[in-house]
């Protein structure tokens, strides 16, 4: 048994037959996307925000031409998800101590007390100049419609890897996947390089992959506390 697709149908039985894997497992990691924090009010990217669809956020062409808006979006992001507070899959992967790898922005994961936490695409807390290499606090959104390094004055860019630009520390991440016995996927269907790959490289080295996508906020306390076992 090196996968299993978790559903609220059938997390009795993998409770049951996966119990010893997932419960003596030495070192477990999980790859999360939006799907985790649906649960604790957040969009996905093909709704929209302030009337742009919210994937446009993540395309530096917006940025580049329309820098207004994107920093007009990027206030309302930043107000109402760290407004937004971790749900129960976020605090039964902190509290069993897996490391996490996320897509997500949000910071829910640091919220919820993970310890080892990459995060591919960066976080919401952070503005960075391209110029000068400064990095600021979001907090500068606040203060200017746009912006920019107080240093070199060059428009700051978003603490966030946008399409076309490297995602952070993959090659870390694919260390903790290699070496990992349990592999978590949450709340994502992992469809963009590189992501994708690490299930792959999880089972060629034996690890146990765990998929849940559908209610994680509820199936994977139970998964990882084992309490789906007492409700029979």
């Amino acid at each position: 048994m090196q996968e299993i697709h978790v559903s609220p149908n059938n997390v009795q039985e993998v409770a049951r037959h996966a119990r010893t894997a997932l419960s003596q497992a030495r070192f477990s990691v999980a790859v999360t996307g939006a799907g985790i924090s649906r649960a604790s009010g957040l969009p996905l990217l093909r709704e929209r925000v302030e009337g742009v669809p919210l994937n446009e956020f993540f395309r530096a062409e917006l940025w580049r031409t329309r820098p207004e808006v994107y920093y007009r979006l990027y206030r309302r992001l930043l107000s109402e998800w760290r407004h937004a507070r971790p749900n129960g899959a976020h605090y039964a992967l902190a509290r069993r101590g897996v490391w996490v790898i996320t897509q997500n922005i949000d910071g829910l994961h640091r919220d919820a007390g993970t310890q080892h936490l990459i995060e591919l695409h960066g976080n919401l807390r952070e503005l960075r100049c391209t110029s000068c290499g400064h990095v600021y606090g979001a907090d500068l959104v606040w203060r200017f419609s746009v912006p920019r390094c107080p240093g070199c004055h060059h428009i700051l860019h978003p603490g966030v890897s946008l399409e076309g630009e490297e995602i952070r520390h993959y090659s870390l991440a694919v260390d903790w996947v290699g070496r990992c016995e349990v592999l978590y996927v949450v709340g994502t269907s992992l469809q963009m390089d590189p992501v994708r790959r690490l299930p792959d490289l999880a089972r060629r080295r034996g690890a146990l992959v765990v998929w849940v996508n559908d209610e994680a906020e509820r199936l994977l306390p139970r998964l990882l506390t084992g309490a789906a076992l007492s409700d029979a």
